[in-house]
């Protein structure tokens, strides 16, 4: 009988007899028998369970693949608390301790031990490595092969090295043929493979030599980021800029410690006098002086002698010239100005495929061109004996960056004035003047000269550090300077021959 009909029994007994009734005619009853419990519901099949073993992967490496970590290998950061392992190519930075403990543990099966003995082993070798393997500073270094550097009794561990390539006899017609095309003079292209040849001999030795800033000009899409394209690659691979850096912008420079090539485009650069300056100033600082100071985020400063170089791409008209540091004294022998000719690639370089095969021929003949680098001497009359090249400049670049120049445009703005009477001078006649006489005549507010002299002369001692350049430079406006009773006086001229336009 169902539950349903016992029920309705029951109802109709204690409806109509009462519960005594009802109890009596359950204790009588006979036993129903429960009905059978419903099969429990069937798991869903997993995902690739309806298909044949051949066609499921698993989501764990091999045990052929799983990393193991021998403790020989495994350096401890003592500023950050991290672990670094060292993968063959670079060393990986692990902030936990777990990941290491289970690649120890891994290395101990693999070597024998037994389960047994891995607790303490493990806790022995984090103790060795914490103690024995602790470094004071780990981060890459530009120049330097990755591995253990002891310096002034502290250990840092450098993490990674540039990728160079090996030398070998052959034959690079791709990369002559742009280079000839890129600096059809002899002396140009002298001077860009001696600059060249000693940065790699500088790399190899893991010893920075002083050389002069390399600047590229040349016209929009002339091939400027190819060159520095294949000198990235033949410095190691590895580039940054050091603009924001070296302007003044943010106090930190950790980011290019680790980047042999220091490429600079006029895209990030600066047109304002005090950045250039500024510019100037670090690029002397970081490239002719000895250790860099290194500012790096949540770490101590400390000081330390990358291997660097510096070039600096740019178009050749003056706003994209004026990017680069004033020829002053004291940097105008530290920059090199070539000019770059219009080059036309060997091979299709216009869609991706051709990109592609293109980079891949003159990564294919790089062997052959430093293989020629090494061998190659640098014409006697351009070396020199510090940097090995000396600062060559391209006449015409030279011309146009000099006619942009403060002290040029200073120049023009005296002989304005002096061909207007604001210098009561004759022809041929000279008068001694400070330079905040000078500065004043030149601001004066009837003087044709007073708007751009403002603009150009607005900064602390702009005036004197001008006039002080066009006297060593043979200025026919400023003959000579001297020191009168502790005041600079300059020898302001009109010269002869007519009126000054």
């Amino acid at each position: 009988m169902s539950e349903a009909a016992l029920a309705k029994d029951a109802r109709g007994i204690l409806n109509t007899a009462g519960r005594e009734a009802l109890r009596a005619a359950v204790m009588t009853a006979e036993p129903v028998e429960a009905p059978e419990a419903a099969p429990p519901p069937q798991a869903k099949p997993e995902d690739g369970e309806n298909f044949p073993k051949s066609q499921t992967h698993s989501t764990s490496p091999p045990d052929a693949d799983k990393l193991t970590f021998d403790p020989e290998r495994v350096f401890y950061a003592t500023e950050s608390g991290s672990y670094l392992v060292d993968t063959g190519t670079h060393y990986r930075t692990y902030g936990r301790k777990s990941p290491i403990v289970a690649g120890i543990k891994r290395h101990l099966r693999a070597t024998g031990h037994s389960e047994n003995d891995l607790k303490d082993l493990v806790t022995h070798h984090l103790e060795n490595i914490e103690l024995d393997r602790a470094c004071d500073w780990t981060g890459g270094l530009a120049g330097h092969r990755r591995g253990i550097m002891l310096r002034e009794g502290k250990k840092f561990l450098i993490t990674d090295e540039p990728d160079m390539i090996e030398p070998c006899a052959g034959e690079w017609p791709f990369i002559q043929n742009i280079l000839t095309q890129a600096f059809p003079e002899d002396d140009s292209r002298s001077v860009f493979l001696g600059w060249l040849k000693g940065g790699v001999d500088a790399i190899r030795k893991h010893t920075h030599q002083p050389a002069p800033m390399l600047v590229l000009a040349g016209e929009a899409n002339a091939g400027k980021s190819l060159i520095a394209h294949i000198t990235k690659i033949i410095f190691g691979g590895r580039a940054g800029s050091p603009m924001t850096a070296w302007t003044g912008k943010l106090p930190w420079n950790d980011d290019i410690l680790r980047t042999e090539l220091l490429l600079i485009d006029d895209s990030v650069s600066s047109t304002d006098p005090r950045a250039r300056k500024a510019f100037g100033s670090n690029f002397k600082e970081s490239i002719y002086a000895g250790d860099v100071a290194i500012n790096t985020r949540r770490k101590s400063s400390l000081s330390l002698r990358p291997v660097w170089r510096v070039m600096v791409c740019c178009n050749e008209t003056p706003e994209n010239l004026s990017v680069i540091p004033p020829l002053e004294d004291g940097i105008e022998d530290k920059i090199i100005l070539l000019k770059v000719s219009r080059i036309k690639t060997p091979m299709p370089a216009a869609t991706v495929d051709e990109k592609t095969a293109f980079a891949a021929a003159i990564r294919a003949e790089m062997p052959a061109f430093i293989h020629h680098l090494v061998g190659f001497t640098i014409p006697a009359h351009l070396t020199d004996s510090r940097s090995g090249v000396t600062a060559w400049k391209d006449q015409s670049l030279l011309d146009a960056v000099m006619e942009i120049s403060p002290e040029k445009r200073l120049e023009n703005l005296i002989a304005l004035a002096v061909g207007r009477g604001f210098f009561p001078l004759n022809s041929g006649e000279s008068k001694w003047m400070p330079a905040a006489e000078v500065q004043s005549k030149l601001e004066d507010r009837d003087s044709p000269t007073a708007s751009q002299a403002q603009t150009l002369l607005r900064f602390h001692a702009t005036c004197g550090r001008g006039l002080s350049h066009l006297a060593k430079h043979g200025s026919p406006f400023v003959k000579e300077t001297r020191i009168f009773q502790g005041t600079a006086q300059y020898l302001i001229t009109r010269p002869e021959g007519g009126e000054v336009e």
